[in-house]
């Protein structure tokens, strides 16, 4: 009786730690489901917000959004979500920083922004009542606006135009007055005032490497003495400013800052990605390669522009923004001067052998013996050769609306920035 007694009890004894077993297995199994479950709506949120986020920059291409102010948008699709957006200026460009939470799940997305216009044209030329005119191997592709005067072939030292057509494209009449740049007046403001509530003063240090988040103050170094920027690396929302001068060598590693002085000078070999902005000069030297989105911005106040002659021994207008030969810069390159009155001097000056892929604005003259695959917007063209200067003369250069990428977002002329230049953190 015993030992059946015994055999019963362990026999119950197997089925509770079988049933146990089972118990917890059911249980795991439970929790695992349970889990991935949540595992599932967790990433369908996160989902959400991410794609909200992009969701947020396709609608400010649509729409105007006030600087400096947060603003909330709501999309129907999504009633359980919460989205914000902030538009920010930084130099030519804008700062977007698009932000959406869904349930317990948060995303943002930043982003350097310019305008983006269709049926760009190739050249813009001020009407001046003087023709343009084309020499050697120089070649306009795309559409031109032009004086009513139109283009015809010039000869400088014995060198004519050797193209088969003047304009590779349309031709229309231009204005009397530049494209508008709606953010002029900032820009000015910016390169004087360039302070703002939400900033913070940094130390510039040797083997310095220093990044910083756009969604986070901007951090401003500023030294009355000349600056020269060497064996360190930038990166974001930092501002460099010298009330003399700053050079940037090659040992320099900027991308995305901003550098503001009266002169700015960028030796051969370096490569960056970089706002320059000065009040009197931009020297960018040989074999520099600065890629998009960068800009170089002369912004010049000064007074009257003594040089009124050709042959004057005068002085002439001291500010210019000059790109030296086998130089490739991607962006923005702009010159505005306050002075009307005329001159015979270059303010925007290309050598052979370089390129831009953006955008040329000169309110005054620019020499053209380089190639620029996107648009330029001059008010003349000037070139000195062989003893004479040659107004409204292009010797050698190349404008190509056709090669500047589709994606290309820049200067805000006539709307607000309204297309992504660039991802940034």
């Amino acid at each position: 009786m015993n030992s059946s007694k015994k055999i019963k009890a362990g026999a119950l004894q197997y089925v509770l730690v079988i049933s146990v077993i089972i118990a917890i297995v059911i249980l795991a199994f439970i929790s695992l489901v349970y889990l991935q479950q949540r595992v599932a709506i967790k990433h369908d949120f996160s989902k959400r917000a991410i794609g909200n986020t992009q969701l947020i920059f396709e609608y400010y291409q649509q729409k105007e959004f006030e600087y400096n102010q947060q603003s909330a948008i709501e999309f129907l699709n999504d009633e359980n979500s919460t989205n914000t957006f902030l538009k920010k200026h930084w130099g030519v460009f804008d700062i977007g920083i698009a932000t959406s939470n869904v349930k317990n799940e948060y995303f943002q997305k930043v982003a350097l922004l310019g305008t983006q216009i269709s049926n760009r044209n190739a050249l813009f030329l001020k009407e001046n009542n003087s023709s343009l005119l084309l020499v050697g191997n120089t070649k306009i592709i795309g559409n031109a606006a032009l004086p009513k005067q139109g283009v015809k072939t010039g000869n400088i030292a014995g060198i004519s135009y050797y193209g088969n057509r003047l304009i590779y494209g349309q031709k229309k009449n231009s204005t009397a007055q530049l494209p508008k740049i709606k953010n002029s007046a900032y820009l000015r403001d910016f390169i004087e005032k360039y302070d703002s509530e939400n900033v913070a003063n940094f130390e510039l240090e040797n083997d310095m490497q220093l990044h910083q988040s756009f969604t986070k103050e901007t951090l401003v170094y500023e030294d009355n003495n000349p600056i020269i920027l060497a064996n360190l690396s930038l990166n974001g929302h930092l501002l460099i400013v010298s009330k003399r001068s700053i050079t940037i060598t090659a040992s320099a590693k900027l991308k995305d800052v901003i550098l503001i002085a009266p002169e700015i000078t960028i030796e051969s070999n370096t490569i960056g990605t970089f706002q320059a902005m000065a009040s009197k000069r931009i020297t960018v030297e040989s074999n520099v390669q600065l890629a998009y989105p960068s800009a170089l911005v002369v912004l010049h106040k000064g007074g009257s522009i003594i040089n009124q002659s050709r042959n004057t021994n005068q002085p002439k207008e001291d500010s210019s923004i000059e790109i030296q030969k086998n130089t490739e810069f991607r962006g923005v390159v702009l010159y505005l001067s306050e002075n009307i009155e005329s001159n015979f001097d270059a303010q925007i000056k290309i050598a052979e052998n370089s390129k831009v892929v953006g955008e040329v604005y000169c309110s005054k003259n620019t020499e053209l013996q380089g190639n620029v695959a996107g648009s330029v917007v001059t008010n003349n063209f000037i070139i000195k050769k062989s003893g004479g200067t040659y107004v409204n003369h292009i010797y050698n250069g190349g404008i190509n609306s056709l090669e500047l990428p589709k994606q290309y977002a820049g200067l805000q002329m006539g709307q607000s920035s309204n297309q992504v230049a660039k991802w940034v953190d």
